[in-house]
């Protein structure tokens, strides 16, 4: 399981808040008995949800509790003008003792309500909170993975598009050379198809190969070049890739090219070429 990912879904924090069904607190219970992490990021999560509640805590300010007796005492001191006798029974019942103990009961009541409120509206303001800044998080985290992993590609494409063109400068540089040859190597029975260019300076013995089109290569396999030299076959080099010009071991009196299928590594030049040959070609 990727405890990375699941930690990051968000769903421990809808655990700790009390918004996740059954079924996912089943499972967030389950895995973290099962996965450390787990358990740590949940406990990590349940102390800063505390440590956020207690230290914005605050204490009803002192003059609410006047407030409040000022607005009972005025509900219960509402007369009829019109009628004395009423108004004597409402002054009665303002000032006799036990009406006063009921006051006070009522105000003792009302302060743990209005904590207990306070309390839970800091909860869910913490909550919303808490899953703005993790959807903030998770963006600008996703945002930050996409521009690296563009920075990369561009640099990627930068760094191929420059031997790219080294490559391709390379190439024009032989082909105005005068003393390069240009060697076709043809398709043979096994790959009529297949098809290659040799350029070969015998003034600076340099051989290079370029125009590459050839089967895929099997896997334990790669093709090699070889120079016919005194009529034996000689080892000119193995091929990596099929990059635009492949400069291959240099030579002087060659007569002709070919290239053969060899298994990873090659053949040498005292056994020669054990595959199948792919081109041929004379200078």
């Amino acid at each position: 399981m990727n405890t990375k990912e699941y930690i990051e879904s968000g769903i421990l924090e809808s655990y700790v808040l009390g918004v996740a069904t059954a079924g996912e607190s089943a499972e967030v219970e389950r895995l973290a008995l099962e996965y450390p992490a787990i358990r740590q990021e949940l406990d990590a999560i349940t102390n800063s949800l505390e440590t956020y509640a207690l230290q914005y805590e605050t204490e009803p300010p002192a003059f609410l509790k006047n407030k409040i007796m000022e607005s009972l005492f005025n509900e219960h001191t509402i007369v009829d003008n019109s009628n004395a006798g009423s108004i004597n029974q409402s002054v009665r019942e303002i000032t006799e003792p036990r009406e006063v103990v009921s006051l006070n009961q009522n105000i003792q009541s009302s302060a743990p309500q209005r904590s207990i409120f306070k309390m839970a509206a800091s909860w869910v303001l913490l909550a919303l909170s808490i899953s703005a800044n993790i959807w903030f998080f998770k963006n600008w985290k996703n945002s930050e993975e996409k521009v690296l992993a563009l920075e990369s590609q561009n640099q990627i494409l930068a760094k191929e598009g420059q031997t790219l063109k080294a490559s391709y400068q390379e190439e024009v540089a032989i082909l105005q050379n005068p003393d390069v040859k240009i060697i076709q190597l043809s398709g043979q029975p096994v790959a009529p198809q297949a098809k290659a260019l040799v350029y070969f300076d015998k003034i600076k013995q340099e051989v290079y190969l370029s125009s590459l089109t050839l089967p895929e290569v099997p896997k334990g396999k790669q093709y090699q070049l070889w120079a016919i030299v005194d009529g034996k076959p000689v080892d000119a080099g193995m091929i990596d890739s099929k990059g635009n010009v492949l400069k291959m071991k240099s030579f002087s009196n060659a007569v002709a090219f070919a290239i053969s299928l060899e298994d990873t590594g090659g053949s040498t030049t005292e056994v020669g070429p054990k595959g199948a040959v792919y081109l041929m070609g004379a200078v």
